[in-house]
């Protein structure tokens, strides 16, 4: 049994904008996977969905329904919130994690990321680089005693303020 790998991510922003990284579709056309070019843009204090889907082959026997995707796997979200090149155990920005509706196919993650308010000191609003990596889960390793697997990938979020908060600093201003 391998590990599944990752075939798409998908991450809903505002403004029009979102992350949709699928590997068939990169591969057709040539596209490496730390592509820059992909950025979303969240407002500050919210919780956004990253949708992971893994590719899963089947085991040779006909007789066996599992896959390589019977197993949990391990997904790491990361945002550098600080911009200091580091991805700490304080940016790991996973809330919860589990597949879609609790299925027992593990091939389909929704993960939960929440994005912390902007204090402008810590957290400034802007681009910053996200990391999401994937590592066979103790699960995996016990049972397959795969360990030297991982897959990562980078993207950028641009982090802004929320519209109300705009509103109401720009109407303090107005009043000053």
């Amino acid at each position: 049994m391998t590990i599944g790998k990752i075939i798409l991510i998908l991450m809903m922003g505002v403004q029009g904008t979102q992350i949709r990284d699928e590997k068939p579709t990169n591969d057709a056309l040539g596209v490496y996977y730390n592509r820059d070019d992909l950025t979303v843009t969240l407002h500050e204090d919210t919780t956004n969905v990253l949708h992971i889907q893994f590719e899963c082959a089947r085991q040779s026997r006909v007789d066996s329904v599992e896959s390589d995707c019977s197993l949990a796997h391990h997904v790491d979200v990361w945002i550098d919130l600080n911009d200091d090149g580091q991805f700490d155990d304080t940016e790991n920005r996973v809330r919860h994690r589990s597949p879609i509706n609790n299925q027992v196919s593990r091939s389909t993650y929704d993960l939960q990321i929440s994005i912390p308010e902007i204090d402008e000191t810590n957290i400034k609003s802007g681009p910053h680089r996200m990391r999401v990596k994937l590592t066979p889960s103790e699960d995996y390793r016990l049972k397959c005693g795969k360990t030297d697997y991982s897959e990562t990938r980078e993207y950028t979020v641009n982090i802004i303020r929320r519209i109300a908060d705009a509103g109401k600093i720009c109407s303090q201003r107005f009043m000053s």
